[in-house]
């Protein structure tokens, strides 16, 4: 299961009605306070949603996969973006007007609930990332993190089999940590069991472990 919620056939008709086109690692799809016109659909890649912050540091609030949507502020006209998108690795995007879109919600109910589906699946996954802003140390963060992109088996994502095929820099980038700060604690769960690391990709060994980590920290 690659935890898609469009079927192939509503893809093509996004990509019938949008833009495709791809994104290299690190550059911007969009800055915050640029108008809000387009929403956007993963086709292939990963991009980071991010704030930056009055102290210059840079707050990641989700990261958003292949199959799922973003830029959902151009719903109503008039919209400035409200935070910056950027690509993790190189991303192939579908882009497209809701204007576009809406004569297919009349005709295509499904559509419109897949549509709805992904909207709350974003507000699940910014609820979620919000969270462990508040409550979770760099532990309980990268632990969260690897738990959340392994949840579901992905031969597409190359999550199957409990991996993540993230590198410490792509570990870094997504979670807003420093690189050798993540170094540390993958070596100290590889140390405890919990995972195994490799060239390109982290597999997780012990999940309850992982799980053990986070709850314990939101516990506190």
């Amino acid at each position: 299961m690659d935890g898609r919620v469009f079927t192939r056939e509503e893809e093509r008709v996004l990509r019938d009605m949008g833009i495709v086109f791809t994104v290299q690692p690190g550059h911007l799809v969009y800055m915050k306070g640029d108008p809000a016109d387009r929403v956007y659909y993963i086709l292939k890649g990963r991009v980071r949603i991010f704030e930056n912050l009055y102290s210059g540091r840079e707050m990641t609030l989700d990261v958003v996969e292949s199959g799922r949507i973003f830029g959902e502020s151009a719903f109503a006209p008039g919209n400035l973006r409200p935070a910056c998108v950027q690509a993790v690795n190189k991303v192939t995007l579908v882009s497209f007007r809701m204007a576009d879109v809406l004569p297919y919600f009349r005709s295509r109910a499904e559509f419109a609930l897949h549509f709805l589906q992904l909207c709350s699946n974003t507000m699940d996954h910014l609820t979620a990332r919000m969270e462990e802003q508040c409550l979770l140390d760099r532990y309980g963060k990268v632990a969260s993190f690897i738990l959340d992109v392994t949840e579901q088996d992905s031969v597409e994502k190359g999550t199957a089999g409990g991996v993540i095929p993230y590198t410490h820099e792509d570990l870094s980038v997504s979670l807003g940590l420093n690189r050798s700060t993540v170094t540390m604690v993958l070596k100290e769960f590889e140390k405890q069991g919990c995972l195994e690391r490799g060239y390109g990709y982290v597999k997780v060994v012990d999940r309850r472990a992982l799980e053990a980590v986070v709850e314990g920290q939101k516990d506190r």
